[in-house]
């Protein structure tokens, strides 16, 4: 017979993220942790211009976004490894 039999690919795929998933799904798991969430609130409340802060309005969302921003790479260095 002229009937060739085609098999699936037998590739896995161990990854966690994929290019797209990358910056949501670690938002996700990083403000999972209570600490994240709460300078999440503490930076908003800051940039409000309601005067509550007695420090400037950048003195925790640049410690959030650079803490954010360094696991968001490690986890993708990881990943990708």
């Amino acid at each position: 017979r002229g009937d060739k039999l085609t098999y699936g690919d037998n590739y896995v795929s161990t990854t966690k993220y994929s290019i797209i998933s990358l910056i949501p799904k670690n938002l996700f798991e990083q403000f999972h942790r209570l600490a994240n969430i709460w300078f999440l609130i503490v930076s908003v409340f800051q940039m409000l211009p309601l005067g509550l802060s007695p420090t400037s309005q950048w003195a925790t969302i640049v410690p959030l976004s650079a803490v954010l921003t360094i696991t968001l790479i490690k986890d993708a260095f990881l990943d990708y490894r």
